[in-house]
């Protein structure tokens, strides 16, 4: 398996020609709502939810909602056991998400929001109704009630099982958005893109407890902000206001916490019959899988029969991704935008299952997070793995070149590229059937994200795992920060073959396989964009 760039001009012409720009049509929310309500037989009140399950990929939806981001901010420590990752460690880890993942559905319904994805430790969601941009005031105050009520019911659950306490880092913001969905049944790859989702996660995006509002949201229901100010804190008083607040959802009108004791009582319920069948434990029943992984089937492996292995995990960003989207909502461009994000994530996907033998874990936005393995059936092989995964990295960014050369408008975008190596679990938290999780979690998935957000639009990074594990010669090419610029498949051709030369040749003048030195590492968080 390599990358092919015959193989992947073909695949990006196909991809352009399966959703063309022309056949891209971009309506408003309140428009497709209706629309859906006549086609599903549905009543005028009935869940705003569920219209947004399966958005054609020929439809770009524009929407003013509100965006939440819950960052579940001690997740990193339930990964480890002793400083390690252990088999035990990560069956805390996976059960600790599936416990949080259900009360967060819970008290979603409650509130009839809308859940985007989760990935690892963070939520995002967004709240859509009332629709239209003179009820902006109403949906804040629904995403503000939720979160306090969300926040209350995670310390609940903490306070009752020990294993599943963690603060919660919160931030929302409000704005015009586009609703798209690239996936497919069983993987729906639902997207809200624009500058409301990027800045509500960068809120949520720390390390201390609390809910952030960006100063749009807090002006939206009367919060002062102070000037240039970039977001306003609402402290625990003013919180539980919120929580006696009355909300209309679907014609039924109820406290925050009300519809928080409902939700609590649900998952309760369920955390407890688990409890009581199993000893303590959900049953997470771990096995090596023979690679490559491109076969994987997530609704193969419930939690009965979960993957663990040894692995490497690649994160792919398309940078300066919302600048350009926020200009394409401004200037009447969705329909070019959201053709060339299908192509985009099309193609990032076929590298990664068709060139190097990997499985996509999930799309978050305009990231793809993929993992990959070369080995047997009972172990992997961690430099042939690593050869392949840089291998792979290379291959993703010769076909981003071939799809700026080939796309419209792109030109001022890159791609930003982190790998990590270890072991992770592998599952599908079951929760919702075709909703249910697709699950990778490990410091290694963690590691690779905040290598990748550390990288800018022509960098490569390796973490240190990955860098230890590599073979002399990459180790050699991305040098003792890890970091290399211009990746593609020409010079990874070179630099796993026989290097003749300290720089790499990527069509360019000429530098330092190394890039900058790198600031130090932030603490591992969940995902926002630059």
């Amino acid at each position: 398996m390599a990358w092919n760039e015959d193989r992947a001009r073909n695949r990006i012409r196909d991809f352009m020609d399966s959703v063309p720009e022309g056949d891209i049509k971009v309506e408003d929310f309140r428009t497709f709502l209706t629309e859906a309500r006549v086609q599903k037989g549905m009543s005028a009140d009935a869940s705003v939810r569920a219209a947004l399950v399966d958005i054609p990929r020929n439809r770009a939806i524009t929407t003013d909602a509100v965006h939440v981001y819950a960052n579940l901010i001690d997740f990193n420590d339930v990964l480890t056991e002793a400083g390690r990752e252990t088999e035990a460690s990560h069956k805390r880890a996976l059960e600790f998400l599936h416990a949080h993942y259900q009360g967060c559905d819970e008290l979603l319904d409650e509130f009839e929001m809308q859940r985007v994805d989760f990935h690892g430790s963070r939520l995002h969601a967004v709240v859509l109704a009332p629709e239209g941009a003179e009820n902006e005031s109403e949906r804040v105050r629904v995403a503000v009630a939720f979160s306090a009520a969300f926040r209350e019911m995670v310390e609940r659950l903490g306070d009752k099982h020990p294993n599943f306490k963690t603060g919660v880092c919160i931030g929302i913001d409000s704005g015009p958005a586009v609703a798209i969905d690239s996936g497919r049944r069983g993987e729906r790859e639902p997207l809200f893109i624009g500058s409301p989702a990027n800045h509500a996660a960068k809120l949520a995006d720390g390390t201390d407890e609390g809910l952030n509002l960006s100063p749009r949201a807090a002006s939206a229901i009367g919060q002062a902000t102070e000037p240039f100010a970039k977001s306003v804190f609402l402290n625990e008083e003013v919180q539980r206001r919120y929580l006696g607040d009355e909300i209309t959802t679907a014609g039924v009108r109820q406290t925050a916490n009300e519809r928080l004791e409902k939700a609590y009582a649900a998952v309760l319920e369920s955390l407890d019959a688990r409890i009581k069948s199993d000893s303590g434990e959900a049953v997470f029943r771990f096995h090596h899988k023979e690679p490559p992984l491109k076969d994987l089937v997530y609704s193969d492996h419930p939690p009965s029969n979960a993957i663990r292995m040894e692995l490497a995990s690649i994160f792919a960003d398309v940078d300066n991704f919302t600048a350009y989207i926020d200009n394409a909502i401004a200037t009447g461009g969705i329909a070019e935008a959201v053709a060339n994000l299908h192509v985009i994530r099309a193609e990032m996907g076929a590298v990664l299952r068709d060139d190097f033998g990997g499985r996509k874990v999930r799309y978050i936005g305009d990231c793809v997070h993929g993992l990959l393995a070369e080995g047997s059936k009972t172990e992997t092989n961690a430099m042939d793995t690593m050869k392949k995964s840089v291998d792979a990295a290379a291959g993703l960014r010769s076909s981003f070149e071939l799809c700026r050369e080939m796309l419209p408008g792109i030109e001022d975008l890159g791609l930003a590229i982190g790998i990590d190596y270890g072991t992770t679990p592998i599952c599908r938290l079951g929760l919702r059937g075709d909703a249910s999780v697709r699950a990778a979690a490990s410091r290694a998935t963690c590691v690779s994200e905040q290598e990748q957000r550390l990288c800018n639009g022509i960098e490569t990074k390796l973490g240190e795992s990955a860098f230890k594990n590599s073979p002399a010669n990459i180790r050699e090419a991305f040098g003792s920060e890890r970091i290399i610029q211009n990746l593609n498949a020409h010079t990874a051709e070179i630099m796993l073959g026989v290097m003749s030369s300290p720089y790499i040749n990527s069509g360019v003048d000429a530098e330092p396989m190394m890039a900058h030195e790198t600031d130090p590492a932030p603490p591992m968080r969940a995902h926002a964009k630059r």
